[in-house]
């Protein structure tokens, strides 16, 4: 029994250290090649740098404006989660403490709705967002993603408002608390693990974004980073040494919010008083 336990324990490691293989070699592969002018590149993919360089690195970010176009990629990150946050969150929670036909009705057609893909709407979404005189505009994507987060975003709220008790919103109710301030005081604090959640999904989806911003942002000082990256990447041959470089110039940032927003205190629970 215990060789058996032992041998469940070695394979399970193995297991766990091919896949942490399979995430990490393209890592590799990425920032290794970063440091190579594009002839060593072609030569070996897979050696360590023999002429180290940080060239690709100052060209990639003169080439893509990256200064510019993180600015525009985290203007729409930022702006894109405001509404999902705000908007999103208080219709799950409106929806699940009113339950009735309608409110069913509309929750069925939002989770309905999550199984549409983007590619489907793309005609009749880019002609209401040309008519509405939202293209070109980093606040104009902002909205739409408002509308194509609320699905995932208020499916996740509900779930997690069902879990609070109900007791304390009646006992707010009857102190003078009104249903908005309640709302944002009381219920909010108590979710917003689950905010956090759907929070993160929708800013990789945001920050990753290229199909829905290439539609809708034509102007090239509105380019977001991957539109810049792909507008590099159709450049000359020449050029290739960059790709790497462009690759990673945008996972820093990115990683930098994340362990941002973790160490906030308003995403992290208080400890509890001994």
């Amino acid at each position: 029994m215990k060789a058996k336990k032992t041998l469940l324990k070695y394979i399970t490691v193995g297991g766990l250290m091919l896949c942490l293989a399979v995430v990490l070699v393209p890592f590799y592969i990425i920032i290794s090649n970063s440091f190579k002018p594009y002839a060593e590149i072609a030569k070996h993919i897979f050696s360590l740098p023999q002429d180290f360089t940080t060239k690709n690195y100052s060209e990639a970010w003169r080439r893509l404006n990256f200064a510019n176009s993180l600015k525009n990629t985290v203007i729409i990150s930022v702006l894109s989660n405001f509404g999902g946050v705000v908007f999103s969150s208080m219709c799950g929670y409106w929806i699940t403490r009113h339950q009735n036909r309608g409110t069913r009705f509309v929750f069925f057609m939002l989770i309905a709705f999550m199984s549409i893909p983007f590619q489907a709407l793309m005609i009749p979404f880019a002609k209401i967002t040309n008519k509405m005189h939202l293209t070109n505009s980093l606040f104009g994507l902002s909205v739409c993603f408002w509308a194509l987060t609320v699905p995932i975003s208020t499916f996740i709220t509900s779930g997690a408002v069902k879990s609070v008790p109900i007791e304390i919103e009646e006992s707010a109710l009857i102190d003078g608390c009104s249903p908005f301030r309640m709302y944002w005081t009381i219920v909010f604090p108590l979710i917003k693990a689950s905010v956090f959640t759907f929070a993160t999904i929708n800013t990789l989806w945001f920050w990753n974004d290229y199909l829905m911003t290439q539609l809708m942002l034509s102007k090239k000082t509105l380019r977001t980073i991957q539109i810049s990256m792909q507008a590099l990447f159709t450049m000359r041959r020449s050029l290739r040494g960059m790709w790497p470089c462009a690759t990673d110039t945008g996972h820093p940032a990115l990683t930098f919010i994340f362990l941002l927003l973790r160490r906030s205190r308003c995403w992290r629970a208080r400890p509890q008083e001994q």
